[in-house]
Formats: structure tokens, C-alpha cells, sequence
């Protein structure tokens, strides 16, 4: 240990060997990865082409999609598609249910009842529970 104080007779410098490094409180990448483009300019420029019959590859998917929400073996997913494109997709809502709320708006002698008994009180049954609760000495 000793020895690693006396080899190191200089403090640290600040972005490394040549001071052009990363340097404190710095990120080192600080535009992040470029987004590459390859994949989606090369599809852009294929679907642009003109084929055989003179139309655009992109009005041929157009066609088939349109023919298979027609007539396809798949039509509901393809009509689907066709309206999500042409409307947006809808917005769904998931409603959550706070399963905990009857349990917090039930009394302690009911929780007990349930308790003792694995069901809730019957409406004929509350009566005595209220009635248990004011005796004295039962808390």
C-alpha cells in the first residue's frame, strides 16, 4: 500500500492521459447513439419503385390490404389495420376496481363477524352486532 503512495507522486489528471477525456459531471456520450435510418430509408425507397403495371409497390400493399379486408381469410384484422391508419386507434380505458373499498367501509364487528363465521352478517344479524359493540367491557 505503501508503495502505491510513492509511485504515484502526481494526483490524477482530469480527463485522463491527454485532458481531453471524460472529465467530472460530464457524460461521455452526450448526444446518445445516433438513430440509424438504414433499414427504414431502404424500405421508403422500395415501396416508391414503380412495378410492372405501372403502380408504386406502396399502391399494391395498399391493394391487397384492401382486397384481404374484402375478401380475405383474415378481413376483421385487416379492417382493423385500415381504420387505425385511416382514424387513429381508439383510446382504451382500463378502469381499475378498488378492491379494498368495502372491505374499508365495513365495520370492526362485521370484519370480526366474518372472521368467526367465513360469511358476512345478514341485514337481521347487524342489529346484534351494534347492540354487542355498546355493551360494556367488550373492547
Amino acid at each position: 500500500m505503501k508503495n502505491n503512495l510513492k509511485q504515484r507522486k502526481h494526483t490524477k489528471q482530469l480527463g485522463g492521459i491527454t485532458g481531453r477525456g471524460f472529465l467530472p459531471g460530464q457524460s461521455g456520450n452526450p448526444k446518445g447513439r445516433p438513430h440509424t435510418k438504414g433499414l427504414l430509408t431502404a424500405l421508403r425507397h422500395k415501396v416508391g419503385e414503380i412495378g410492372l403495371d405501372g403502380r408504386t409497390i406502396e399502391e399494391q400493399l395498399v391493394e391487397v390490404l384492401v382486397q384481404e379486408a374484402l375478401r380475405g381469410k383474415h378481413r376483421l384484422p385487416a379492417v382493423e389495420m385500415i381504420f387505425d391508419r385511416l382514424e387513429g386507434r381508439a383510446r382504451q380505458q382500463i378502469e381499475v376496481a378498488d378492491v379494498t373499498r368495502e372491505l374499508r367501509e365495513k365495520s370492526d364487528e362485521e370484519l370480526r363477524f366474518y372472521l368467526e363465521h367465513n360469511r358476512w352478517p345478514a341485514d337481521d344479524e347487524l342489529p346484534m352486532l351494534i347492540s354487542k359493540q355498546e355493551e360494556p367491557g367488550l373492547q
